[in-house]
């Protein structure tokens, strides 16, 4: 019965690593009712068949099925599900077989101690985590999973070991260990998935919550631009009046000064930029209106004739290279900033240079033709996100991007191919 127990453990944490496993490969797939009748059904399944036959043949088709099943949730691509499946499936097999000839003569068919179960599902555990910290790294993703948790796994597998070959310990003892190390593993991981979706929705938040300020300074904008334009509907039979009586004197002088004073009443301060974009207006303005208040010089040039649709990549892209570029001017004497903005035909071209402080900054390692950028500032790991998160971008729309260090300039040059991006979906 306490073999049976910990069978149905250890099995039941490998189900869940093999989502995990999944997920790594494939990103978020669908959740809910759908997705746990699926590994339900897989666990039941593949549990009984172990705990009736013990024989490799059923087991292997077995878990081929149901590691292609849970793979299904998440794309409908044959080849891709072929390809994961079966490397999930080896990574499970190398485990499995790593546990048992470690520690006895395994034969097919005969029945084992399932205290060697569970030490392969912290096998399997460990080369989870050790994937997952490599694909993570090379997306350069900032949640990249830091190693101390491989710890828990590895030091239930050691504890493990000493005790079957120490026999400080009887068969019941060491079975009744086992499940308490498979649960404290599995208790572990749930929280720290708990603890990466808590962290995703708090970053989530921050970004609605500066998408919000946005949208409400653009709207405050468009306000005070319609305030300003009633006002001088509301006056313009004494303006016309005006420019009339000034007509008749042949004053062009001033009649030009006038015409300049309405145009100059007209124009609102705050609206920095007006591409007929909205959505990019909103946190160009916004962003553009801060350098305003702490820069001396502030130079843009934006040119948006087309639609724009993939607004949102921009936005982002644009509030991490202004928020960094103003963050950078500010420390400076110079306090210079200059976006440069142009969309033509499905091309879209930004600049953003502005000035630094080269103490506050050193070279990093070469990457392709571009060299990394790191702050010497106390809190390195605060910094540098922005143009990581910009490179994801320009990578997601096949572009280019150009970082150069003149003098005391520093500037980002991107080039965007909008329309391929909108060919491919």
């Amino acid at each position: 019965m306490l073999d049976l127990l910990i069978c149905a453990s250890a099995n039941l944490f490998r189900i869940f690593l093999i989502d995990r496993f999944v997920s790594i490969f494939l990103g978020k797939g669908v959740g809910g009712k759908k997705k746990l009748l699926v590994c339900a059904c897989f666990y039941i399944i593949n549990t009984v068949l172990y705990w009736e036959f013990h024989t490799v043949w059923i087991n292997m088709a077995c878990n081929l099925i149901g590691i292609s099943a849970v793979v299904w949730l998440y794309t409908k691509s044959v080849k891709t599900n072929l390809f994961v499946t079966c490397t999930i499936y080896l990574v499970n097999c190398g485990c499995d077989v790593a546990a048992t000839l470690i520690f006895i003569n395994y034969r097919d068919g005969e029945t084992h101690n399932q205290i060697y179960a569970a030490i392969s599902a912290f096998f399997i555990f460990i080369c989870e985590l050790l994937i997952e910290r490599i694909i993570t790294v090379h997306k350069n993703s900032e949640a990249a999973l830091n190693f101390s948790l491989i710890l828990a796994p590895i030091c239930s597998t050691v504890v493990i070991g000493i005790l079957i070959y120490s026999d400080t310990c009887a068969d019941i003892g060491i079975a009744i260990v086992s499940i308490g190390l498979l649960t404290v593993n599995f208790l572990m991981l749930y929280l720290y998935n708990l603890l990466l979706r808590s962290i995703s929705e708090k970053f989530e938040m921050e970004m609605l919550k500066t998408q919000v300020q946005e949208y409400a300074n653009q709207l405050d904008v468009i306000m005070q631009g319609e305030e300003r334009v009633k006002a001088l509907r509301h006056d313009m039979k004494h303006h016309l009046s005006e420019l009339m009586l000034l007509a008749n004197k042949y004053n062009v002088p001033q009649m030009r000064e006038y015409i300049e004073k309405m145009g100059t009443f007209i124009q609102n301060p705050k609206e920095l930029v007006a591409s007929g974009n909205m959505e990019i207006d909103s946190v160009l303005n916004y962003m553009l209106l801060k350098a305003r208040e702490e820069l001396k010089t502030v130079s843009v040039k934006i040119m948006l004739p087309e639609e724009v649709r993939h607004y949102f990549d921009i936005n982002v892209l644009l509030g991490n290279l202004l928020e960094n570029a103003i963050e950078a001017a500010r420390q400076t004497e110079q306090k210079f900033l200059g976006v440069h903005v142009i969309l033509k035909r499905g091309v879209l071209k930004i600049k953003v240079e502005n000035s630094f402080d080269a103490s506050n900054i050193i070279q990093g390692k070469q990457q392709g033709k571009d060299k990394s950028f790191l702050t010497t500032k106390p809190l390195k790991e605060q910094h540098g996100i922005g143009l990581k998160n910009v490179k994801k971008i320009v990578e997601k729309y096949n572009g280019t991007i150009k970082i150069t260090q003149q003098s005391d300039i520093f500037s980002v040059n991107l080039i965007l191919y909008m329309l391929n991006r909108e060919s491919e979906q």
